[in-house]
C-alpha cells in the first residue's frame, strides 16, 4: 500500500500538456502505473532521461497532470475506492509475477538437466 500510494505522488507530481480527454478511470489508471513502473526500472540510473520519457508517457496514454491529480483527489475523499483499485492492481501484477515466475522454474529445471 505504501508503494502504491508513493507511485500515484510520483504520477501526480509529472507535468505534461494539458488537452481534453476523458476522466480517468481506474483501468486507465493502472495502465499508466504499469507503464510508469517499467519507466522507473529502465531509467533507474538516468533521472534526466526518466522525466523525458515519463512526459512522453502522459502523453501516450492522453492524460494529463491535473486528470492524475483529481483521480487521487477523488480516492483521498473516498478511500473506499482504493480496495477495488487495489485489488485490480494486485491482480495484474500478481499474473505477470506468476507467469515470469513459471518460466524462471521452467529455466532452473532444463539448466539441471
Amino acid at each position: 500500500m505504501k508503494r502504491l500510494f508513493l507511485w500515484c505522488l510520483l504520477l501526480s507530481a509529472v507535468g505534461c500538456a494539458i488537452t481534453s480527454s476523458p476522466e480517468l478511470s481506474d483501468q486507465k489508471f493502472i495502465e499508466l502505473f504499469a507503464d510508469a513502473m517499467e519507466l522507473h526500472r529502465r531509467y533507474v540510473l538516468a533521472p534526466d532521461s526518466l522525466l523525458v520519457e515519463r512526459k512522453k508517457l502522459f502523453k501516450r496514454h492522453g492524460i494529463t497532470q491535473a486528470e492524475v491529480e483529481k483521480f487521487l483527489k477523488d480516492r483521498r475523499d473516498h478511500p473506499e475506492k482504493w480496495d477495488a483499485l487495489i485489488a485490480l492492481i494486485q491482480q495484474r501484477f500478481g499474473d505477470a509475477a506468476e507467469r515470469e515466475m513459471k518460466t524462471l522454474q521452467k529455466t532452473k529445471k532444463k539448466d539441471e538437466n
